[in-house]
């Protein structure tokens, strides 16, 4: 099975369908840098119905050593940045990300 890192959005949207658990059935492997979890906990902060990352024990916190400067000059939020950080430190993993226009750029 392939490994995934994934940006806040994926994991939130997943959650509120009720098809978070469906990760650790598609991948072996789920990766979400810290940022991820510093924006759910924000969300919750502020009333949202958030997923608890720290309830599923499928999921690794890993973050990216750094984050190439070319990506901040991109329209991006942090947990955006450290995934794309991430999957370029750690290549051949699948990116769960909702801002496809912003990949074609990175792409690019």
């Amino acid at each position: 099975m392939p490994e995934a890192i994934s940006n806040t959005s994926p994991m939130l949207y997943l959650y509120r369908i009720n098809a978070l658990d469906w990760l650790p059935e598609l991948f072996s492997e789920i990766s979400i840098p810290n940022a991820v979890v510093l924006e759910l906990g924000e969300g919750q902060h502020r009333g949202y119905d958030v997923p608890v990352l720290s309830g599923y024990a499928w999921l690794q916190i890993v973050e990216p050593q750094s984050i190439p400067p070319e990506l901040t000059t991109l329209d991006l939020g942090m947990g955006e940045l450290a995934a794309l950080a991430l999957a370029l430190e750690t290549p051949n993993r699948i990116v769960l990300i909702e801002s496809t226009a912003q990949i074609v750029e990175i792409a690019v």
